[in-house]
């Protein structure tokens, strides 16, 4: 039996007003690099009632928190310093909490790009609200809507002996990378260690040396891992640790 991989949701983009049809969505990219891993992915739908998210929580043997948009700045102790994108308070609440309790279960947690900041905020961390403005001579991180989502855009240093490094299936490299993002990790949290840096200094890997698979990356692996063996090694690392979970 294929484990349980929990996915949240999201509200469309262009549904950010209160009187648009409410609607969950999810990029179909996260639901078959899990597939193609040999996961079963879980799609979970937004809410910020614990009652309604434990009870499938439960049953799931890992959680991979997707991209997306900004996490709300009151969430790190910050306000906001820039215009913040696609912003939702329900899926900040709900990727909040299953990412406390996945971290206190040991669950398996794979979090990309938004994901990697919501684990961040989740133990304590803080975001850069927005690279371009508040980071001089970055590199270009979000090429814009239009550019191929499997295309790297740099790369990041990855160092020897992290559980990242081994995840990858590479001891220690410079590894090529899409890049779709705006905000990017600041303070890391005091039980998170940072284990991928862009060449500008962006944290691009964050990971929990005290539990058995709990890795961020701010790329989008999942855009990449059909025709990248290191990003689907990626997946495949993480599903086996949801496999030992069952």
């Amino acid at each position: 039996m294929r484990p349980l991989v929990g996915v949240p949701c999201h509200r469309p983009y262009s549904a950010a007003a209160s009187d648009a049809p409410r609607q969950y969505v999810l990029n179909r990219a996260y639901v078959e690099a899990v597939r193609r891993a040999g996961g079963a992915p879980v799609l979970l739908p937004v809410s910020s009632d614990p009652d309604a998210l434990r009870p499938p929580y439960a049953l799931l043997a890992g959680l991979l928190l997707a991209g997306g948009g900004d996490v709300l700045p009151q969430h790190y102790g910050q306000t906001a310093q820039c215009r913040l994108m696609a912003v939702d308070e329900e899926r900040d609440e709900a990727e909040l909490l299953l990412a406390r309790w996945a971290l206190e279960d040991d669950l398996p947690t794979l979090a990309i790009c938004r994901g990697i900041q919501v684990l961040n905020v989740a133990l304590g961390g803080t975001l850069i609200q927005d690279i371009p403005s508040q980071v001089a001579g970055a590199l270009v991180h979000h090429p814009g809507p239009a550019a191929p989502r499997e295309r790297p855009q740099h790369t990041v240093s990855v160092p020897a002996g992290s559980k990242l490094a081994a995840a990858l299936g590479r001891p220690a490299a410079q590894v090529a990378v899409n890049s779709f993002h705006h905000q990017a990790l600041l303070a890391v949290a005091p039980s998170l260690r940072a284990v991928a840096h862009a060449p500008d200094g962006i944290i691009e890997g964050l990971e929990r040396p005290d539990r058995s698979f709990v890795i961020g990356v701010q790329w989008h692996p999942e855009e990449m891992a059909a025709g990248d063996a290191t990003q689907a090694a990626l997946f495949a690392a993480f599903v086996a640790a949801c496999a030992k979970r069952r």
